[in-house]
């Protein structure tokens, strides 16, 4: 059923500043719109790495930006399937709780999400046209110091 990993995001109470950290402290591009609710962080061989409010998330999960005490601050996953409706009937079918039942989100990509067993946000997605690597994976060696 799952792919692989399709994304990760922290979810944050403010954006800007988690943009700001991962920007300014860790060195990395941010793709980041101040005042959003959403923005990408270029992690070298990591598909996807985003910084999500809380309130977005629960207006995308729930259909309510009120809903943030539904939503922990933390980290989420979400698992790229092959069709997300099929998915998220075998998760359902298996005793899961799906939080949010399959939709397709304004920017096209099909989800649906539940909580994961630490209490963390969890999802699945189909998104064909992110199922390639956009990035140069390649790691660098540090040649030892023997001095």
């Amino acid at each position: 059923m799952i792919r692989h990993v399709s994304g990760i995001a922290e979810i944050v109470d403010d954006v800007d500043a988690a943009a700001h950290f991962y920007r300014e402290v860790l060195g990395l591009d941010v793709d980041h719109q101040p005042g959003g609710g959403y923005s990408v962080v270029k992690v070298p061989g990591v598909l996807h790495f985003g910084l999500w409010s809380r309130a977005a998330a629960a207006e995308a999960t729930f259909g309510d930006k009120s809903a943030v005490d539904r939503i922990p601050l933390g980290f989420a996953v979400e698992f790229e399937v092959e069709s997300v409706g099929p998915a998220a009937e075998a998760i359902g079918e298996r005793g899961w709780d799906i939080a949010q039942a399959p939709k397709t989100e304004p920017w096209g990509q099909a989800s649906s999400r539940f909580f994961l067993p630490s209490g963390m946000l969890g999802g699945i997605t189909e998104t064909p046209w992110a199922r390639r690597l956009s990035q140069e994976q390649q790691a660098e060696a540090e040649e030892a110091n023997t001095t």
